[in-house]
């Protein structure tokens, strides 16, 4: 063979060899078959993916928003509506250690107007104690000093009236009522027993609450003959009632657990517009 030849055959083989070479290669490299610019733009964006991967798996970090919860609007409490009454009193203390309920009655009847002209507070006292005993309802001093019966007869003897009555109540609760609508709708002050049966005070005011007269005050005032003692009046200057709260009161307003009859272990008053039952 020509060497000359040889030589170009030779070179054209290398040329086809390395040409395939070139064309197996360049499947493995992602820019082979683009243009340098491109396969380094095409580098570049698989670089910017993979670095940006992480961001559009993850989710943005946000600084929470405090915001203020609004206070819900307390509720008003309900108005309550209190009605006073309070009837005019002198006051006028027992002239001996028996006559509570003369000198409660002599206190009534002043302040219904009823005097007794030309007699001090004994001789006015005595007078309604000795009717008292003429009508104690059958019973003795020692049974009953005085009976409910002979405290609700001296009223009406020596007032005219006919609608005092002793019908003993087997609740507070509804000896409150009586008290509530006698003060209230009647104007009237009640004679009540304190103490388990063993002392009359008089009730000359009321507060009433949402009940109104038809339930138990939630205060009463109170005048009691024997406050100061016997046959002494409150210092000079000052008032002879005192305000005592419901619960207060009935710590001491208890049942009669003293004497007898139709009033034993019941709450005894005296009071207009109920019946007279001793």
């Amino acid at each position: 063979m020509n060497r000359r030849i040889g030589i170009r055959l030779g070179l054209a083989s290398a040329a086809a060899i390395a040409g395939v070479a070139i064309t197996l290669v360049a499947p493995w490299d992602a820019g082979a078959s683009w243009p340098a610019a491109g396969r380094e733009a095409g580098l570049a964006s698989h670089a910017d993916r993979a670095l940006a991967a992480p961001e559009t798996l993850l989710s943005p970090v946000v600084d929470p928003v405090v915001r203020a919860v609004p206070t819900p609007g307390l509720a008003e409490p309900p108005s309550v509506q209190l009605t006073q009454v309070q009837l005019p009193i002198t006051y006028h203390p027992q002239q001996t250690g028996d006559w509570c309920d003369p000198a409660d009655i002599e206190m009534w009847f002043q302040a219904d107007g009823i005097g007794m002209s030309g007699l001090d507070d004994y001789a006015i006292q005595e007078r309604f104690w000795n009717y008292e005993l003429a009508n104690n309802d059958g019973y003795t001093l020692a049974q009953w000093n005085a009976s409910p019966y002979a405290v609700a007869v001296t009223l009406d003897h020596f007032s005219g009236w006919e609608d005092i009555g002793d019908d003993p109540q087997p609740t507070v609760q509804a000896a409150g009522t009586v008290i509530s609508y006698s003060l209230d709708v009647l104007q009237q002050p009640v004679i009540v027993m304190v103490g388990a049966g063993t002392h009359y005070v008089l009730v000359t005011g009321v507060t009433l609450g949402p009940g109104g007269a038809d339930a138990p005050p939630v205060a009463v005032s109170i005048d009691d003959p024997l406050a100061y003692g016997v046959a002494t009046g409150p210092p000079a200057g000052t008032g002879a009632s005192e305000e005592m709260s419901w619960d207060d009161f009935t710590s001491w307003y208890t049942p009669n657990t003293n004497h007898g009859g139709v009033w034993a272990n019941q709450y005894v008053l005296i009071a207009a517009g109920i019946p007279l039952v001793g």
